[in-house]
């Protein structure tokens, strides 16, 4: 599920999450924007608030599962 079906799902708006996220740590809409974008990365604590707010696993996000595998060398 990419993130921003997510959100979408949880009824909310960039802003509207922004601002819930807002509530517990520092959050731009712009840093936010970026994340759902794929141009950044959230931090740990700000992964897992944006998925206990949207009701979803963060093992669930397209954008942060991890895609290359590690072969022996």
């Amino acid at each position: 599920m990419r993130l921003k079906e997510a959100r979408e799902l949880a009824n909310y708006t960039q802003e509207s999450l922004v601002q819930e996220i807002q509530i517990q740590m520092e959050c731009s809409l712009r840093h936010y924007q970026n994340i759902e974008y794929g141009k950044k990365i959230p931090t740990m604590p700000l992964g897992l608030l944006i998925c206990r707010i949207c009701g979803v696993d963060p093992n669930d996000i397209d954008e942060w599962k991890i895609t290359r595998t590690i072969g022996n060398s």
